[in-house]
């Protein structure tokens, strides 16, 4: 797909609802290598994790970061890539009738082919998951690997509505709310100084965290930090990450901070949350 230092898989094993025919990730790549639009026979989902670029189609012509999707359809034209430089990207390529009802139902959608996604490290570990893993070696191990990339859709899909959501209730004017828990839920990992939320929303700090306290039932800090715990509960149980890395991507001083602070929440330990013991 790109050139750079390329890790790929290619799956041989196809099930009876689809199959991920290859998946990868490229450091130092460029993206498509096609000077023009291209076709594409399958789907595909495309993170980028490092440098810039654009994605274009005939009706789309899009700026590339960190943390933006591309999502790519069957016999769709499109190109993206990098215009100066190199990137990084991690990718999935699958086919079959469920990502066919998928596409009809709008979950993948040529309309909307680019979708932005945070924390970048969570989707990321996210897309490598595929990778890192035993590939199946049956049709229901197949199967069951193409129900992980529709759940990974579905998530996909899940974010960028709420966000949508919140974005349009703000610009009604009744969402403060909304716009309000959708940004205390964005960039864990990065410093959030609540009196610019306050601000983005149109209110005093302390007039805000008042109405929010009131509203949810948890004050504004507290309400971030849970979302953590909710981040750092589904790493643990989804990913390899070690609990220095989880701390490290979710905003946590380190791993000691993280345990004490997740067993204060939840009554259990990390290694029993792991474990599904607790």
């Amino acid at each position: 797909m790109t050139e750079g230092r390329a890790r790929v898989s290619y799956r041989g094993v196809a099930g009876r609802l689809g199959r991920v025919r290859m998946l990868g990730r490229v450091e130092g790549g460029r993206g498509v290598h096609s000077p023009g639009l291209r076709r594409f026979d399958g789907y595909a989902v495309v993170l980028v994790f490092g440098g810039a670029g654009r994605y274009q189609d005939p009706a789309h012509d899009l700026l590339l970061e960190p943390g933006d999707l591309v999502q790519v359809l069957p016999g769709h034209p499109h190109w993206y890539g990098v215009t100066q430089g190199t990137w990084n990207e991690a990718y999935l390529a699958f086919d079959g009738p469920v990502f066919d009802l998928c596409a009809r139902a709008g979950l993948v959608d040529v309309r909307r082919p680019v979708r932005r996604l945070r924390p970048l490290e969570y989707w990321l570990d996210r897309i490598d998951m595929f990778r890192t893993r035993r590939p199946p070696t049956t049709t229901t191990g197949a199967d069951a690997e193409v129900c992980d990339v529709l759940r990974l859709l579905i998530d996909i899909a899940a974010q960028n509505a709420e966000v949508a959501r919140a974005t349009e209730k703000s610009r009604r004017g009744g969402g403060w709310l909304a716009e309000s828990r959708a940004l205390l839920a964005t960039d864990l990992a990065e410093p959030m100084p609540l009196p610019d939320i306050a601000q983005a929303v149109g209110m005093s700090y302390e007039s805000w965290r008042k109405r929010f306290a009131a509203e949810t039932g948890v004050a504004p800090a507290r309400f971030r930090t849970l979302r953590r715990i909710n981040a750092a509960g589904d790493l643990l149980q989804r990913t390899t990450l070690t609990n220095r890395e989880i701390a490290a991507s979710l905003g946590f001083s380190d791993e000691h901070h993280l345990a004490k602070q997740f067993r204060r929440t939840t009554g259990t330990t990390t290694r029993e949350f792991r474990r599904g013991t607790g």
